[in-house]
């Protein structure tokens, strides 16, 4: 019998496919990380005026103070992630829809600028923890969501006529997959690692 050697990832098959998809897909993620970057960065310098004006959730000080619900805060932004998800998938074959998406980013960069700034009223280790491994990486989340959804409608039914190459149905499921799989991600950082610092930290 021949020696198991483990499975090995062919990079000739996945290497191609990588740069198909960011080929096809270069004017989407260009502009709509960049969008989201950039009004992240000048929301950030224009909210910092307004610092004691603002007041949001610190989650990590209400996890130190027993305050925090998982449950709840990880339902909230899990359909967050769902409603951006089906307002992604709406674009479908509407060339408007597009610049609505883009409204979307903006408002999401914005938005964690504010909520970061806002929630900035604790110790400096309880408001890095907040901002690094809560609020920027949920909200990267959101848009991460978007983007995919873009990309595999732009890919498979964008202004076709009649006769796309794949079903409603099928876009519907890669939706909701698409969204599941980023409310996975976002329950990691909503309950997982909250519990896990809290008995370690706490």
């Amino acid at each position: 019998m021949g020696k198991f050697k483990g499975i090995k990832i062919n990079k000739v098959c996945i290497t191609p496919y990588i740069k198909n998809f960011f080929r096809e897909n270069k004017l989407f993620i260009i502009t709509f990380y960049g969008l989201f970057l950039s009004v992240f960065a000048i929301s950030l310098f224009v909210v910092l005026n307004y610092e004691s004006e603002l007041t949001h959730n610190n989650y990590y000080q209400m996890l130190m103070n027993g305050e925090y619900s998982v449950v709840k805060v990880t339902l909230k932004y899990f359909l967050f992630n769902l409603l951006f998800a089906f307002c992604a998938m709406l674009t479908y074959r509407k060339k408007f829809a597009f610049a609505i998406m883009y409204f979307a980013i903006t408002f999401i960069a914005y938005r964690l600028a504010v909520n970061i700034v806002g929630s900035w009223n604790s110790s400096l280790i309880i408001n890095l923890l907040n901002t690094v491994i809560f609020y920027i990486p949920i909200f990267l989340l959101f848009v991460v969501t978007i983007v995919t959804i873009i990309c595999y409608i732009n890919k498979n039914y964008l202004y076709c006529s009649g006769n796309c190459p794949i079903t409603l149905k099928k876009m519907l499921g890669f939706t909701l997959a698409v969204a599941c799989i980023m409310g996975i991600a976002i329950a990691v950082f909503t309950a997982v690692l909250p519990i896990i610092i809290k008995h370690i930290l706490f």
